[in-house]
């Protein structure tokens, strides 16, 4: 594969990450939002083995394989499972309208590739656009944390801003240390379970959702 179609390759895969990033936004649904967060994961993994390829670095090839069996099977797999036992049946509450929180996301884009492009010679031939892509996909996944509220919502977020710090170092390293890149996956995984043990825990202890438990200030 040609640097030049590896760029291109690049590009397309950045750009299906911002769509599923606005998916995770917009989304009404906590399902659609986890199955788009799971596509991020595919994405990312694709994106992985094409660097691989181009550059001859069997890491991201492995770390490529490891991306798309836990970020996008298992950890989806794990959020579906505690969403069916905790029994959400209500839309996403969001803390600021979906519209309003579409444009900051807009916003945030725009600003990510000025900001990107003003780095000049950071920015590496061969992953294109993978840098602004990456910093807003960091930046949409805490907005996603900061709107919604409910705590797998929030996880979500957390997830999607991780898989935006992955991009970026794919961006301007064109792979992390192996050891590194394995280690914060271990870490995404353990979060992922300690947060879904606390869901459990908590519904179990309290016939409630959490968010509701605001309404209990005085």
């Amino acid at each position: 594969m040609t640097i030049e179609l590896a760029t291109r390759f690049i590009d397309v895969l950045g750009a299906l990450l911002l769509f599923t990033m606005m998916l995770i936004l917009a989304s009404g649904q906590l399902f659609r939002a986890i199955y788009a967060v799971s596509a991020q994961a595919v994405f990312l993994g694709m994106a992985g083995a094409i660097l691989g390829s181009v550059t001859g670095n069997a890491d991201l090839w492995i770390i490529a394989g490891i991306t798309i069996v836990v970020k996008a099977m298992l950890l989806p797999w794990l959020l579906i499972q505690v969403v069916r036992r905790v029994q959400i049946r209500r839309e996403i509450e969001p803390v600021i309208p979906i519209a309003v929180t579409l444009i900051l996301a807009a916003a945030i884009v725009v600003l990510s590739f000025h900001l990107s492009a003003t780095l000049g010679p950071v920015r590496q031939s061969i992953t294109g656009n993978a840098l602004p892509v990456g910093v807003a996909l960091t930046l949409l996944g805490v907005l996603v944390m900061a709107s919604r509220k409910k705590a797998l919502t929030q996880m979500v977020g957390l997830f999607a801003a991780e898989n935006g710090i992955f991009f970026t170092a794919m961006a301007i390293s064109q792979g992390m240390p192996f050891i590194i890149e394995i280690g914060v996956i271990l870490d995404v995984v353990l979060g992922a379970l300690v947060m879904g043990i606390m869901i459990l825990r908590v519904r179990s202890s309290v016939d409630t959702d959490i968010a509701d438990l605001e309404a209990l200030k005085g």
